[in-house]
């Protein structure tokens, strides 16, 4: 009898507080969609809030490991942020860390990062963006309460409708996106 191996990566837990999750269901089949998703070269056609990616470094064939720097436009303020990869399992997630960030979010928030699962869903794929982090001090949580998550909220939402655009793009048999449940 032969020895069942497996080849799945550990699950990284994330170790911030779960703050936000929001999930679309994207017309486009799973490995369309996820595949984008994975794809540092593309992110700046999906991502509103990315300029560009301008690094990337590391990591394995699955992508587990890389570190990437974007420079970003968040509320009209420009800067970059930093992010690696800690957890994937191929068409199912990926789990990112902010590594270091010129906003300040890293000396405002503890172990800050995020999970998307990727999901069939008859033709289309369910993604979900899990957002986790532990606000670093009291003046963080009270900013937390009244606008952080709010503002995470909608920068997630765009993620979303963006990743769902151009993976539903004309020549892909997909059709406009629906919101999921």
């Amino acid at each position: 009898m032969e020895a069942i191996v497996s080849h799945m990566q550990p699950i990284h837990r994330m170790t911030g507080k779960k703050q936000l999750e929001r999930e679309l269901l994207v017309n486009a089949p799973l490995d369309t969609t996820y595949e984008l998703f994975m794809d540092n070269s593309r992110l700046a056609a999906w991502a509103p809030v990315v300029d560009a990616v301008v690094s990337e470094s590391g990591g394995d064939d699955l992508g587990l490991g890389r570190t990437r720097t974007c420079n970003v436009t968040l509320d009209g303020r420009r800067g970059n942020m930093v992010e690696k990869v800690v957890d994937v399992v191929p068409y199912e997630r990926a789990s990112f860390v902010v590594v270091d960030d010129s906003f300040g979010f890293n000396r405002m928030l503890k172990d800050y990062g995020f999970t998307a699962q990727f999901e069939a869903a008859g033709g289309g794929t369910r993604v979900r963006i899990e957002t986790f982090y532990t606000p670093a001090n009291p003046i963080a949580a009270v900013m937390n309460m009244v606008m952080m998550r709010r503002k995470f909220r909608g920068v997630v939402d765009s993620l979303l409708a963006g990743l769902a655009a151009q993976a539903e793009r004309p020549g892909n048999g997909a059709k406009p996106p629906k919101p999921a449940d």
